[in-house]
């Protein structure tokens, strides 16, 4: 069983941002798995950036990255604009929406989905914050296992298929995401810290 209070604590934001989204993904538990090792993955990279606020905003945005899955929010099908768009709805901030909106180089799939348009109604949020939200996202396996990218690339295109929105817009995507990747490992190393996407050091559970 993963633990509901894996930050130790969590700002108001963060605290709310956990609530709904073990509301939300009560019926979807291999999602909450994955949601609660993203939120974690999240709050180890955090130190990467540069203040508390953004550190909070990040993490938040690890929890809430994929409500879009919840029946109560699917609306288009496409989890990050459900996503953000269920967040507005109940006046969430406006940069925690269009993280989630953008999460993991959502706009490439989007623009095969036809959804360009609807997605342009978020911003990306700082690149940063977006960066680390990619990277926490990328590393962990939609089980809750800890991935390299290579890994988790791989396991995508299977599970979504050859002839799926995801595997059309994976060239440009993954050029965009190895790009996030390195930034925030680049940043990792400074601090002296070890990369997540490159060797499974982080197994937990």
């Amino acid at each position: 069983m993963y633990p509901v209070s894996v930050i130790e604590g969590p700002a108001r934001l963060v605290r709310e941002a956990r609530d709904l989204a073990q509301i939300l993904l009560v019926g979807l538990p291999q999602r909450w798995r994955h949601t609660v090792r993203v939120a974690q993955r999240a709050e180890a990279v955090s130190i990467t950036l540069g203040t508390s606020d953004e550190a909070d905003t990040l993490v938040s945005a690890a929890w809430l990255h994929d409500i879009g899955y919840a029946s109560s929010v699917h609306a288009t099908g496409f989890h990050p604009l459900d996503g953000a768009r269920y967040l507005r709805a109940h006046d969430w901030p406006l940069e925690l929406a269009g993280l989630v909106a953008h999460h993991s180089g959502a706009a490439f799939i989007a623009a095969v989905r036809g959804l360009t348009g609807e997605l342009a109604h978020f911003s990306d949020g700082p690149r940063p914050v977006a960066d680390a939200l990619a990277y926490a996202d990328q590393t962990i396996g939609p089980d809750g296992r800890s991935m390299t990218l290579d890994q988790r690339f791989a396991e995508m295109l299977q599970r979504h298929g050859p002839d799926s929105p995801n595997a059309a817009a994976h060239p440009r995507r993954e050029r965009r995401l190895r790009e996030a990747v390195r930034r925030v490992d680049a940043r990792l190393a400074r601090l002296g810290r070890p990369s997540y996407a490159v060797a499974r050091a982080w197994v937990t559970g």
